[in-house]
């Protein structure tokens, strides 16, 4: 019986020390509630600062709207614009979620602040095809597409938002980027991080559009009605226009008439060029839009010069000049009204290369390397493109090129081909393909409006049936 007794308190002394030691456990592994409030405070702070961010993001996309003729023709402009788009995206995507989120809590009559310190509903709706599945995928594909393009600013987005498969914690660790930012968290951190990234993304937009606007001459200032002085924000606020020594004030009839009329014409002059002129993204060979919404008479009211000379007109209101060659020009900009020429401005600007054509079957098989006989055969044609400046036409022509079907790995028979279109030495050898054949386009020979030659990359296609 001692025995018996003794196996029996051994066993109680187990039990209760296990017991004992899960107690403690579930101590350390229990947050406190103070850590879980302040994530409230954050989450209500990201919600404020991101909705007066939108406020900006109307006003920037209303502009944008009333000038979006003049930043189509700036290639950098309307590169930030593309991003701002495909950032407008994602924001809809993350907003999609929360409210997702809000809606399942309020279908089980559960509420944020209910949930605040468990995380089996949030995990199961983050873990659900509507939840991160699709927000990892958009995040990696918005990072890859921004880091692709031609011009790209820095933001905070990069930089507190990563984008990996696995991340290594502080302390050395690595864990899956769903696991490390949402995932076994109670609900007040997983949702204050969807809403963290929200704001992210929205001051990353704001700051695209802003970018955009500046291109076309539009900055984000202080405007006083008494002070004709404006403040950039910069790093450092910095002066951008004369500090009036006196508050502007409102003249009276008989002031304006006795105001010299030149000054009138002048101060007009200015204006009107500082906010249509456009000298950037300038392309030898191409029609660049110098001036938009350009109502002066050319001759009686002003006169433009440009050296070397170049072909200048006035489309529909638009001071429109056509650089035939790459290199350094200068623009002087006359006033005429008062009588005498007078020079109100001159700027050097430079024609840029054209750059390489994109080369592509024509149809609609584009970015695939297989191809079905039928879509082949309905091309006829090789074509090329250049994604700048909103272009409907290509700038050039396709010279020559050289098509050659592969068999088996081994060539078999080869075109040269004149001109875009398939010649008929180069139809007979499509005619000939078989399935699994490879077809090569290479010695590409593109000219361009700009007076150069270009050897595009080779096309491959793997025919399919």
């Amino acid at each position: 019986m001692a025995a018996n007794g003794n196996g029996t308190d051994l066993k109680r002394t187990q039990i209760v020390t296990l017991l004992y030691i899960i107690f403690v456990c579930f101590s350390v592994l229990n947050i406190k509630i103070s850590i879980l409030d302040s994530n409230s405070y954050s989450i209500k702070s990201f919600d404020i600062l991101d909705k007066e961010n939108r406020k900006k993001i109307d006003l920037s996309n209303t502009i944008i709207q009333n000038n979006i003729n003049q930043i189509d023709t700036n290639l950098k402009a309307h590169s930030y614009l593309l991003i701002r788009t495909r950032l407008n995206q994602s924001y809809e995507k993350l907003n999609g979620l929360l409210n997702l989120i809000n809606s399942e809590f309020n279908k089980r009559d559960k509420s944020l602040e209910t949930e605040f310190n468990r995380k089996n509903l949030i995990e199961k709706i983050l873990r659900s095809d509507e939840g991160l599945p699709i927000i990892k995928k958009d995040l990696f594909e918005l990072s890859k597409y921004i880091n692709q393009t031609p011009y790209k600013i820095p933001s905070y987005l990069e930089e507190f938002v990563p984008i990996a498969d696995s991340i290594i914690n502080f302390k050395g660790k690595k864990q899956k980027w769903d696991s490390y930012l949402f995932l076994n968290k109670p609900t007040a951190m997983s949702y204050m991080q969807l809403v963290r990234i929200k704001l992210l993304i929205t001051h990353t937009q704001l700051l695209y559009q802003e970018a955009a606007l500046k291109e076309i001459g539009y900055l984000p200032t202080f405007f006083s009605k008494n002070n004709p002085a404006l403040y950039e924000l910069k790093n450092n606020v910095k002066v951008i226009a004369q500090e009036a020594k006196e508050p502007v004030r409102e003249f009276t009839s008989t002031e304006m008439k006795n105001t010299k009329t030149s000054d009138i014409v002048i101060d007009d002059i200015f204006n009107k060029i500082l906010k249509t002129i456009h000298t950037e993204n300038i392309f030898a060979g191409l029609n660049t839009t110098l001036f938009s919404d350009f109502d002066f008479e050319i001759g009686k009211d002003v006169d433009i010069e440009i050296v070397p000379k170049v072909n200048i007109a006035n489309i529909n209101k638009n001071f429109v000049a056509n650089f035939n060659r790459v290199g350094d020009y200068e623009i002087k900009f006359y006033d005429l009204r008062s009588g005498e020429r007078k020079l109100l401005f001159q700027k050097k600007v430079y024609a840029n290369k054209l750059p390489d054509p994109v080369l592509r079957i024509k149809g609609e098989n584009i970015g695939n390397f297989n191809i079905s006989m039928k879509e082949l055969i309905s091309s006829e044609r090789l074509e090329a493109v250049l994604y700048i400046n909103n272009l409907n036409y290509f700038p050039g022509r396709i010279n020559s090129f050289k098509v050659t079907r592969i068999h088996s790995g081994v060539d078999t028979e080869t075109a040269i081909n004149y001109g875009e279109l398939f010649q008929s030495n180069t139809q007979r050898l499509i005619a000939g393909l078989d399935k699994n054949d490879i077809i090569l386009f290479d010695n590409i020979n593109v000219s361009l409006v700009d007076g150069t030659s270009r050897k595009p990359a080779p096309l491959l296609y793997k025919v399919t049936n």
